[in-house]
């Protein structure tokens, strides 16, 4: 396991005059098997609102990459049904005398005189509100009861050609261990190596992420957004100290994502600019090398991520056990 740079020295920066006035900046990237333009897999993974779209836009080169991202999915696909070439869903809330949720059904044809009785709410699929945490949660098991998720791998892999495979970035939670080796089976039908299958974790802080919950576009339910960082917390955990993934062989890496970790480049008259002067992360894995091993990274390691997680019962293993 090696701690990577944080900062790129000053000797390392390559200036190109653009014009009399104006320089081009190189940014800092994480690369996958030095930049390839096919056949890489990375799996972006970090819970809700932990800024991975930041990242990826940031810290990885991800003009290379397509990205599979299901939250994209569900949110064409809730306006699609707006559209009337397509079919026009609605969905059934269930509630408990208390008003609590309890269930949901899709409706893919709604009949006029439908009674479904008292504690039933019948929403337009489209007429849901991604800043309404409950809204979102019924966006989510609406698709998953219509088995969106496999649909869209199934388009994804469609066409695809073994000598030219896509660089793919999943965009995911992480908060189990299935959101990676469900997919990986499909990915090695397609032609993708083992060597060239990646994780980089997204880890900030989870009392920030809660924060920045509340402004973004699509506003998750706080526990489900507690449940995904303790869930990805201890799925990498696990991966850490077992070194190991099935069907995986890629680099593994973990970028520290707090505001003060990252630092922009300015230009000579003290102007701040959009170009990435460094970053915060380690790199656990190389391509197709195993783990290594070092106790001060090791030791780094642990502190970022007490730092940075949750501490629950459900967590509260990794302050007892450590990394061995």
């Amino acid at each position: 396991m090696q701690r990577f740079v944080q900062f790129l020295s000053e000797s390392e920066i390559q200036f190109d005059f653009l014009c009399e006035n104006s320089m081009l900046l190189i940014e800092k990237l994480i690369q996958f098997n030095q930049g390839r333009q096919y056949g890489q897999i990375v799996f972006l993974a970090g819970g809700a609102g932990s800024g991975k779209g930041f990242a990826k836009s940031n810290f990885l080169d991800d003009r290379l990459f397509k990205t599979r991202d299901v939250d994209e999915w569900k949110k064409a696909f809730m306006f699609m049904s707006k559209d009337s070439r397509y079919m026009s869903y609605h969905v059934a809330i269930h509630r408990d005398r208390k008003g609590k949720m309890t269930d949901v059904d899709v409706l893919k044809n709604l009949t006029p005189n439908l009674e479904y009785g008292p504690g039933v709410e019948i929403k337009a699929l489209h007429d849901l509100k991604l800043r309404e945490p409950e809204d979102v949660s019924v966006l989510h098991i609406a698709v998953k009861k219509l088995g969106i998720k496999n649909k869209t791998l199934d388009l994804l892999f469609q066409d695809m050609k073994a000598d030219r495979l896509p660089n793919i970035i999943f965009d995911i939670t992480l908060k189990d261990m299935e959101d990676i080796t469900e997919i990986i089976p499909r990915l090695k039908e397609a032609g993708y190596q083992a060597k060239n299958i990646h994780i980089v974790w997204v880890l900030a802080d989870y009392h920030v992420a809660v924060h920045a919950n509340k402004t973004r576009e699509r506003v998750v339910d706080d526990k489900i957004l507690l449940k995904t960082h303790e869930g990805a917390a201890n799925t990498m955990y696990d991966i850490i100290r077992s070194k190991q993934v099935p069907g995986l062989d890629g680099s593994i890496h973990v970028i520290l994502n707090n505001r003060d970790q990252t630092v922009f480049w300015e230009l000579p008259d003290g102007s701040k600019t959009d170009v990435i002067k460094g970053f915060t992360y380690l790199t656990l894995k190389r391509e197709g090398k195993p783990f290594e091993d070092e106790q001060e990274v090791n030791s780094q390691l642990m502190d970022w991520i007490k730092d940075n997680i949750p501490r629950t019962k459900d967590t509260g293993h990794i302050w007892s056990q450590g990394i061995v």
